[in-house]
């Protein structure tokens, strides 16, 4: 990296440390004055605040960052332009492509650092923090019926049901893949419903099916009318946070898909673009730094406010087409892997036409 490269990713990192700072501090008041009144309620304690609001934090760092990127990059653009340091770079020779460099690097840069604590870091805090939300502000607790839902458990069982109603502690559709420690199938069982009872879940209408391990069902299947088993889950297990696909690290997600392949489902549009997005949205950071310097160096003589005001416009446009997009792939209108990769294709590919453009 050139001195000058280096020159300006130094002043990037400073200014998106204080954007995110105040993102993160702003996000946190707003959601404590929206949980005051349940805090004085049930006299919830100051650790527990405390606790709450830690788990909370990486969640928001993550959302936040490509947005506070924008507005840095945005921000140092003009900065860079106000003194005519931009002006100096492309009168020696430096083009708005090759300018654009230690924004992409510290872009990428940034998306690894949130790929990493997207992945490691906020299942599990936000698993707590969805606990306390809805056990102790007792908040945002499900409805009274969850569609598709699946668990895995620590025997290397997996669990898949087409829907759980709550209130009945009842589960439609279940079937239970059983797998050994080299995660070859052993069992297959599938039950019309399933009733958890104090003594087990009560299967209903179902057939166990042995198998080898390539998956391949050997012998008769054994069909059952009620069967009586006690598997090591609940209902309130598939209510967990661990459970959401949106709060799984990527190779549990990963895992989970491939497990319920071998299960025979084959309608997992959902999965996939969670697994997609867990990907792509950390690259977000790289995407948002780039819209900052395009949309700010292509309004270098309409004011310092015009092209910040520009950019933020520029990063919401950017924010719909991903939302969007997202929504395309959990519906039968686009591929997974399509809908969760264009939007950021097309944003970088804008990009660079914006900057090849003679000035």
């Amino acid at each position: 990296m050139r001195i000058l490269d280096r020159y300006v990713a130094r002043q990037i990192w400073p200014v998106w440390f204080w954007c995110l700072l105040i993102f993160v501090f702003l996000s946190c008041l707003i959601d404590l004055f929206g949980h005051l009144d349940e805090i004085l309620r049930y006299h919830i304690s100051p650790g527990t605040v405390a606790t709450y609001y830690l788990n909370f934090t990486p969640m928001v760092i993550v959302k936040a960052s490509p947005f506070a990127l924008l507005v840095g990059a945005s921000f140092l653009t003009m900065q860079l332009t106000r003194y005519h340091e931009l002006l100096a770079m492309n009168a020696s020779g430096t083009s708005l492509l090759r300018s654009a460099v230690p924004f992409v690097f510290v872009g990428w840069l940034i998306s690894a650092g949130m790929f990493l604590l997207n992945d490691r870091v906020v299942p599990r805090t936000s698993a707590t923090y969805e606990r306390l939300r809805q056990q102790v502000f007792r908040s945002g607790g499900p409805g009274e019926t969850m569609q598709q839902v699946a668990i895995l458990d620590k025997l290397n069982r997996i669990y898949h049901a087409r829907a759980l109603d709550v209130k009945r502690r009842e589960l439609t559709d279940l079937t239970v893949l059983e797998h050994d420690w080299h995660n070859r199938p052993l069992k297959s069982l599938y039950a019309s419903r399933a009733i958890y009872t104090p003594h087990g879940w009560l299967l209903l209408y179902g057939t166990i099916y042995r198998l080898d391990a390539r998956g391949h069902v050997q012998g008769n299947p054994e069909p059952f009318v009620e069967r009586l088993i006690a598997y090591p889950v609940t209902p309130a297990s598939f209510l967990e946070p661990e459970a959401k696909p949106e709060l799984m690290p990527f190779g549990q997600l990963r895992l989970l898909m491939t497990r319920l392949r071998h299960m025979g489902l084959t309608n997992l549009r959902s999965y996939e673009v969670e697994l997609w997005s867990k990907l792509t949205m950390p690259m977000m950071n790289l995407v948002a730094c780039l819209i900052g310097f395009v949309v700010s160096c292509g309004l270098q003589t309409r004011g310092h406010l015009r092209g910040l005001g520009m950019s933020v416009w520029g990063g919401c446009a950017y924010y719909l087409a991903v939302a969007v997009g997202q929504a395309l792939g959990k519906d039968p209108v686009l591929p997974p892997v399509v809908a969760a990769w264009l939007p950021h294709l097309l944003a970088i590919a804008w990009c660079v036409r914006r900057l090849r453009r003679p000035a």
